[in-house]
C-alpha cells in the first residue's frame, strides 16, 4: 500500500506566500480581472503619455528593493529559531534565488554594458542614419504617397491634405528636436545606458525601451490623433445603424430597444451616413499607416519586457537546487507498507510547481501582447499600449 501525500506540508502552507523565484504582484483595479486595455481606457488623456517614459524608474525602484531587502533577510535564513522546515525551505530558497538573479542580472548587464560603451561612436552613427531614415524621412514619404491617391484610391482631397499636412508638421517639428538635442548627443546617451549595465541588464533594457518611446514620440501623437477620430467615426456608425433598424440604445438600462424616429431625424441621419460613407476611406487610410507603425513599436517593447521578465523572474536558484538536490526541494511525503514494514519518503516538488509562477507571467504577457488581441484592438479603434507595469513588476520579497 502506498500514500502520497502530495505537496502537503510544503505547498499547503506557503503556496499563497511562495513561488520559487519571485512573489508577484497581481492585483488589478480592473474588478473584471482582465488588463488587456487598462491604459487605453484611462479617463486622463495625459496618462499614456505619462506611462511611456515610466521603465526606466520603475526598473531602479525594483533594483533597490531588492538589494534594502538582502540585509534584512540574511539573518533570518541562518537564525538559530526553530521554524517549520517549509518556511526555512521557503525562505532559504527565496532569498539565494533573488540573489542569484540580482548578481547574473549585474553580470549580463556588464558585459552589454562594456560592449555599448566601447563602441558608443560607431553605434550612434548607424543609428544617426537608421532614425533619420525610418522615423524622419518614411514616414514623411509615406504621408506624401497616401495624399497622392494610392493604389488607385480615391480619398477625399480636401481631408487628405489636411490629414497630411498636419501630421507633416508634426513629424517636421520632431525631426527639428531630434536633430537639435538628441542626435547630436547620441554616442552619450549609448555610453550611459552601457554605464547603467553595471547595475543590471535590466536597467539598460529599461533605458532602451524608454528611449524608444522618446525617439517615436511624433509617430504615437499621429496614431493617437487619427485613432481618437476613426474610434469616434465608429461610434457615429453604430448610433446610424441603430437609427435606421429604428432602435435606441437605453442608457439607463444598458440594452438597445425600438423607437419611433421622426422624419427629420431620419434626414438627418441620412445625410450623416452620407458624410461618413465618403469620409470613411480617407479617416481608414491615415489610420491605418500610424496603426502599423505602433504595431511595430509594440512588439520592440514586447520584446523588452519578455527579457525583463526573464531577467527579475526566473527561478534559476530553485531549478538548479532541484536538478543537484532534489530533497532539498521536498513537494509531498509518500508513505508506503511493504511486509508489514512501514517506511516514509520525501517527494521532491515537481519541475513544473517551480515554474508555476513563471507560466502565469508568460500568459499575462502573451494575452496582453498576442497578435490576434492587437489587431482586434486596432480594428476597435482601442489605443495600443504596453503592459502595466504592475502585472509584471516582481513583489516585495517575502521575509522568512
Amino acid at each position: 500500500m502506498v500514500l502520497v501525500i502530495h505537496e502537503g506540508w510544503f505547498h499547503g502552507k506557503c503556496s499563497r506566500r511562495f513561488r520559487p523565484g519571485c512573489n508577484l504582484e497581481t492585483t488589478s483595479r480592473d474588478p473584471k480581472g482582465s488588463h488587456a486595455g487598462d491604459a487605453s481606457r484611462s479617463p486622463l488623456p495625459c496618462r499614456p503619455f505619462c506611462g511611456i517614459y515610466q521603465t526606466s524608474p520603475r526598473a531602479a525602484n525594483l533594483r533597490m528593493e531588492q538589494v534594502a531587502s538582502i540585509p534584512a533577510r540574511f539573518p533570518t535564513i541562518y537564525s538559530q529559531e526553530l521554524t517549520p522546515s517549509s518556511v526555512s525551505v521557503l525562505s532559504y530558497v527565496h532569498f539565494w534565488n533573488d540573489v542569484w538573479l540580482i548578481l547574473n542580472d549585474i553580470i549580463i548587464g556588464t558585459a552589454v554594458g562594456t560592449f555599448l560603451c566601447e563602441n558608443s561612436d560607431a553605434l550612434s552613427e548607424f543609428l544617426r542614419v537608421q532614425i533619420e531614415e525610418y522615423l524622419v524621412v518614411s514616414p514623411q514619404r509615406a504621408l506624401l504617397w497616401l495624399n497622392n491617391w494610392p493604389a488607385g484610391l480615391k480619398l477625399n482631397t480636401e481631408l487628405s491634405q489636411f490629414y497630411c499636412q498636419t501630421f507633416l508638421s508634426i513629424v517636421i517639428a520632431w525631426a527639428r528636436i531630434l536633430q537639435a538635442l538628441v542626435l547630436p548627443h547620441l554616442s552619450d546617451t549609448i555610453w550611459l545606458m552601457g554605464a547603467l549595465g553595471m547595475f543590471g541588464l535590466t536597467m539598460t533594457a529599461s533605458a532602451v525601451s524608454d528611449l524608444i518611446g522618446l525617439l517615436t514620440m511624433h509617430l504615437y501623437i499621429g496614431y493617437r490623433v487619427s485613432a481618437m477620430i476613426f474610434s469616434q467615426q465608429l461610434k457615429i456608425s453604430r448610433s446610424l445603424w441603430n437609427l435606421f433598424r429604428g432602435k435606441r440604445y437605453n442608457v439607463l438600462r444598458k440594452r438597445t430597444d425600438s423607437w419611433d424616429y421622426d422624419l427629420d431625424q431620419l434626414v438627418l441621419g441620412t445625410i450623416l451616413f452620407t458624410l461618413i460613407a465618403f469620409l470613411s476611406p480617407t479617416v481608414i487610410t491615415y489610420y491605418a499607416l500610424f496603426a502599423l507603425t505602433r504595431f511595430m513599436i509594440i512588439l520592440a517593447h514586447a520584446l523588452l519586457d519578455t527579457v525583463l521578465v526573464l531577467m527579475n523572474h526566473f527561478p534559476l536558484f530553485a531549478l538548479l537546487l532541484r536538478m543537484k538536490s532534489p530533497l532539498r526541494m521536498p513537494g509531498g511525503i509518500i508513505y508506503s507498507v511493504s511486509d508489514d514494514h512501514p517506511s516514509i519518503s520525501i517527494q521532491p516538488i515537481p519541475v513544473s510547481r517551480i515554474f508555476d509562477h513563471y507560466v502565469q507571467l508568460g500568459s499575462r504577457l502573451t494575452a496582453h501582447y498576442h497578435p490576434l488581441r492587437l489587431v482586434r484592438v486596432i480594428f476597435g479603434g482601442g489605443q495600443l499600449t504596453t503592459i502595466p507595469r504592475s502585472l509584471i513588476r516582481l513583489g516585495r520579497s517575502v521575509r522568512g
